[in-house]
């Protein structure tokens, strides 16, 4: 199955330029479709666990030295972040992805880019529905509005791109778009460019109690006086697994 899945997903960029042209259908992406819409051959190693970030903190990245496949994921590509940011701009590309640009609500200067593709142009991906859900989203927010969003790193070559980090970093695809409701903020933690399996879990330690939780849980993220940790680093600041059970 999974090889049927690839194959569809290797003929999808010119099937669709020619429907386009018969039918009107719309134009999708090519250059490295596949990495932007989940049908890569790395997309089993993607984890989907939302790491808390800032705008700021993923555009002061280096720039990748590795070759970029138009099938396979650098190793950034392999993770997905949470940021929370000023929608400034919205664009309709060529290739029917919503285009937004977003700013760090500390500074913003520092801005980069999230695209969410068209559902009818992932074919083959088991994210159309999520992709279709953060479009719909990216549509009634209004401009100037702090949104959180959720998606996975992608490095893109500089093309002249109006709002592109100057290290090419972007969120692509959009999994998740939110207006921020909630009081508390999402710390200004940096990245890495290290490999999935090497990184551990962010849990929330409330400081008060010194009680850490768990992704997932009632309140990772909720209580007052808290951060969020690797779970190595809130044991040795003294936290303790909420219900004695560790998340690892």
């Amino acid at each position: 199955m999974r090889i049927l899945s690839g194959l569809i997903a290797l003929a999808f960029p010119a099937l669709l330029a020619a429907q386009s042209a018969v039918t009107g259908a719309p134009r999708c992406g090519v250059d490295r479709w596949p990495v932007k819409i989940l049908t890569d051959d790395d997309r089993d190693s993607v984890s989907f666990q939302a790491e808390p970030t800032s705008v700021g903190a993923l555009v002061a990245l280096p720039l990748p030295r590795e070759s970029r496949g138009q099938r396979q994921r650098l190793p950034l590509e392999r993770r997905t972040f949470r940021v929370r940011a000023i929608l400034v701009a919205r664009r309709y590309e060529t290739d029917s992805d919503i285009h937004l640009v977003l700013a760090d609500p500390s500074d913003r200067t520092k801005v980069m880019i999230a695209e969410i593709p068209d559902s009818s142009c992932a074919l083959g991906s088991h994210h159309a529905r999520e992709f279709a859900d953060a479009g719909q989203a990216a549509k009634l927010l209004p401009l100037g509005l702090e949104i959180e969003v959720t998606g996975i790193a992608f490095w893109d070559n500089e093309h002249g791109q109006s709002g592109s980090a100057p290290n090419g970093i972007e969120l692509h695809p959009v999994l998740l778009l939110v207006p921020v409701l909630a009081t508390h903020d999402i710390p200004r933690i940096d990245v890495g460019a290290d490999s999935v399996a090497a990184k551990e879990v962010l849990v929330w330690l409330n400081h008060s109690s010194k009680v850490y939780h768990c992704p997932g849980s009632r309140y990772y993220g909720t209580t007052k006086n808290g951060d969020y940790l690797r779970e190595s680093a809130a044991i040795r600041a003294g936290g303790k697994p909420s219900a004695g059970q560790p998340c690892r």
